[in-house]
């Protein structure tokens, strides 16, 4: 997770000639100094063109280059000459020691979305033969596909860029031109924000917090993600569960029966799938499966054991048969009219509860406002049995006397009755839910049962003016209708065991999303990222005082946990501080940032970049201490870059001072060659 830059190369094809710059970069500090409107931009975004992350400064696809690069360039001797052709090459290296040369055109035939890779160190050895390849960039898939070069980049950099939420879709990766501007102060815009200016138009969720996450490696989105995921998953079980569970009710229902002890949700019970069995309608009766699958049985044994008799032989039995079938019918049709009376005035009492729970949650929440007012108030208003507590409207044209309203419950009293007449009233309504759900079934099944007994009815009435000497109809179908309906129930009990398996397996799942969700932490910072954050704070802190910041004493500055912004007692700080406090600031949050990626496990590619960094005017102590701060970075193998026009006098006596290399163009930085 390394990244160094070793050599940045301009060229420019003009009508008088070649023009260009070669800019090295070292281990450590490296200052850049050329007076204004010389060409320090194009250098600074020359390495963010090479790189393909224009983007980070404009959602437009322009190219950033100033004119010396794309139309014209002015030279020392106040000539203008217009540019035919230009290009940027800038040679970077990994962690892995391995050197790439990355090239891309500016003004010229071939197509600017295209990035050329060098794999080796064509600028600084000149080195022939090295193996090339082009990647596109800026076109959609650029960080996703083999052949994006941000793709490329992020493996090069050993990064694994996290999936993040969007405003506008599930899911996307966090893309290298949010990650680069923590570590990247652009001239332009970079100054204007801590932790830093980062592009929203990608419709990132909380861009700026998924950015800081990653680059200080915290755990704490990757929390966030697990818990989301899981969330996710358990609720899918739960659907699942859910459609299995209705389509299952469905066929049974079908079948003339009901589901028993099934639970509506999930359950991680191994226990609760063994007590779920269905119940079948015999009469107005519910009757196990089982039973009614051993009584069918026992029938069509006696059935099969007897010869089939004549019609003659059966009249009176037909007879005495149809008679009970008859009474059967008049019972269930009795039964029928019964329970759907009851559903009708069942239903009104359902919407009628439904409204008076809506009429509860009204008066405990009028109450609460009156209990609210109280307790902000401090007054304690008396509350009279003619006037309302919360309109102040008069109630005097009560039905009741006023008289008999001499006690007037208190608030909170009120308040805590109310809320046991809503729960009493859910309680009834729970219940008589769950009984039209019953009734409901019974209607199914006894409508069921009333089509065969109509159907076997019939048969017996035929079989009654039937020839004496036919065989007996009537015992020929009731022996193919047992069996009929054994295989039925056979199959419905093959469904429901089938059913009960996936549920199983569902349940199974079920239970170790519970198991994972409970090894979570409970905290949302893990141990880790706390550490983190309080270094951090602790640096922020530290770097501040030695810059100079004054509006409030620095030991008041913290990291927040929540957006990871400097603020001060809770506070994020914005406006209070003073324009050169708030540049101070930014050098502390910046510099803090790759100081504490020499003591903790962070993504930070321990390199910055700070384009202009005394733009406000700071004091010079100040910004002495900062170079003098910057100046470490060589010791822990990493790699600050400073561009400025600052009084070059002063600037070297500053430098003389500390370890760094020093860049400095007295003229114009774009020279002829040759």
């Amino acid at each position: 997770m390394t990244l160094r830059f070793r050599l940045l190369r301009l060229r420019a094809v003009t009508t008088d000639g070649v023009y260009g710059a070669d800019v090295p970069f070292a281990s450590g500090l490296t200052v850049l100094w050329a007076d204004n409107t010389k060409g320090k931009s194009t250098c600074m975004q020359g390495m963010l063109y090479a790189l393909g992350l224009e983007r980070m400064l404009s959602p437009r696809r322009e190219i950033p280059l100033p004119h010396a690069m794309t139309s014209y360039l002015n030279t020392d001797s106040d000539k203008r000459v217009e540019v035919l052709e230009s290009s940027v090459s800038l040679e970077i290296s990994n962690g892995e020691e391995q050197i790439i040369t990355v090239g891309r055109v500016v003004k010229g035939t071939t197509d600017t979305r295209l990035i050329t890779v060098d794999f080796g160190p064509l600028l600084t050895e000149g080195s022939v033969g090295l193996r090339r390849q082009n990647f596109f960039v800026l076109d959609p898939g650029a960080a996703q596909r083999e052949d994006g070069f941000h793709h490329f980049l992020e493996e090069f950099l050993g990064w694994r860029l996290p999936q993040v939420r969007r405003y506008d879709a599930p899911e996307t990766k966090l893309y290298l031109e949010t990650v680069f501007p923590m570590f990247w102060v652009e001239q332009k815009f970079g100054w204007s924000a801590i932790p830093a200016a980062i592009p929203t138009y990608m419709r990132i969720r909380e861009v700026h917090k998924r950015a800081v996450e990653f680059i200080l490696d915290l755990d704490v989105h990757k929390l966030e993600m697990q818990r989301e995921r899981l969330a996710e998953l358990i609720a899918a079980n739960a659907k699942q569960w859910s459609i299995i569970r209705q389509e299952l009710e469905l066929y049974v229902a079908r079948g003339g029966g009901r589901v028993a002890a099934l639970s509506d949700m999930p359950l991680a019970d191994p226990d609760a799938l063994s007590r779920p069995y269905i119940q079948l309608a015999q009469g107005t009766e519910w009757v196990t499966l089982g039973a009614v699958l051993s009584q069918l049985r026992g029938t069509v044994a006696s059935l099969l054991d007897q010869a089939i008799p004549m019609v003659e032989d059966q009249s009176e039995e037909v007879s005495l048969k149809l008679e009970q079938l008859a009474a059967t019918v008049d019972e269930l049709n009795s039964e029928r009219i019964r329970i759907h009376s009851a559903q009708q005035l069942k239903i009104a009492d359902i919407r009628s509860l439904e409204r008076r729970i809506a009429s509860l949650d009204d008066d405990l929440a009028k109450n609460l406002d009156v209990q609210r007012l109280q307790r902000y108030s401090g007054v304690t208003a008396a509350l009279t049995p003619d006037r309302c507590p919360t309109c102040e409207q008069a109630l005097i044209d009560t039905l009741l006397s006023q008289n008999a309203l001499t006690a007037v419950m208190p608030v909170s009293d009120n308040i805590e009755y109310i809320r046991s007449q809503k729960r009493m009233f859910e309680g009834i309504l729970a219940r008589e839910r769950s009984d039209e759900n019953e009734r409901r079934d019974q209607l199914s099944a006894i409508s069921r049962q009333l089509a065969e007994h109509y159907a076997e009815i019939r048969l017996l009435r035929s079989e009654l003016v039937a020839p004496g000497s036919n065989p007996s109809a009537a015992v020929i179908e009731e022996r193919i209708r047992s069996e009929a309906r054994i295989r039925d129930i056979e199959g419905l009990q093959a469904v429901f065991n089938d059913a009960i398996d996936h549920l199983r397996d569902l349940q199974d799942a079920y239970a170790k999303l519970l198991e994972e969700r409970a090894n979570l932490p409970k905290e949302k910072l893990s141990q880790s990222d706390q550490s983190k954050l309080s270094h951090l704070t602790e640096l922020v802190q530290s770097q501040a005082r030695d810059f100079g910041f004054s509006t409030f004493s620095p030991s008041e500055l913290s990291i927040s946990e929540d957006s990871y912004r400097p603020e001060k007692e809770g506070f994020e700080i914005g406006f209070e501080t003073s324009a050169s406090d708030a540049i101070r600031l930014k050098w502390s949050y910046q510099l803090s940032l790759i100081e504490l990626a020499r003591e903790k496990q962070t993504n930070h590619p321990g390199m910055l970049i700070f384009d202009e960094p005394r733009q406000q005017s700071s004091s010079r102590p100040s910004f002495q201490n900062l170079l003098k701060r910057a100046s470490k970075a060589k010791g822990a193998n990493q790699q600050i870059i400073f561009s400025t026009s600052e009084d070059l006098e002063t600037l070297q006596r500053i430098t003389a001072t500390i370890e760094c290399q020093e860049v400095i163009f007295p003229g114009y930085i774009l020279q002829k060659i040759g």
